[in-house]
């Protein structure tokens, strides 16, 4: 789908309503939230809740560190996780940050 699709898609999306769109750091080998952010207009942004999560590391060229697939709830996964989906999605802000998998360690 190109930028300009997906934006009309976004646009028909929000006109009918649905104003949450949910993401995740490895949606689409890494790619989604970027080809998301690219076609997000600014006028649209305002109107739409933007959902992502992390703490899945994927192999894939995408991630060349990753060499196996992973769980990582660490803070500093998580904060540079955050950054990087604010700068893929164009944003200053996500409305709802959720972590994939909680750890089954945990208490």
């Amino acid at each position: 789908m190109s930028s300009d699709e997906l934006q009309r898609y976004i646009s028909d999306a929000v006109d009918l309503g649905l104003t949450s769109f949910d993401h995740a750091d490895i949606y689409g080998d890494y790619g989604c939230e970027a080809a998301f952010g690219q076609a997000l207009a600014p006028a649209l942004r305002e109107k739409i809740q933007l959902i992502t999560k992390c703490g899945i590391g994927l192999v894939s060229a995408a991630r060349p560190a990753h060499r196996i697939k992973h769980y990582n709830l660490s803070k500093s996964h998580i904060i540079s996780s955050v950054e990087q989906s604010l700068t893929n999605l164009r944003t200053d802000r996500i409305d709802l940050l959720m972590l994939h998998r909680p750890d089954p360690l945990m208490d």
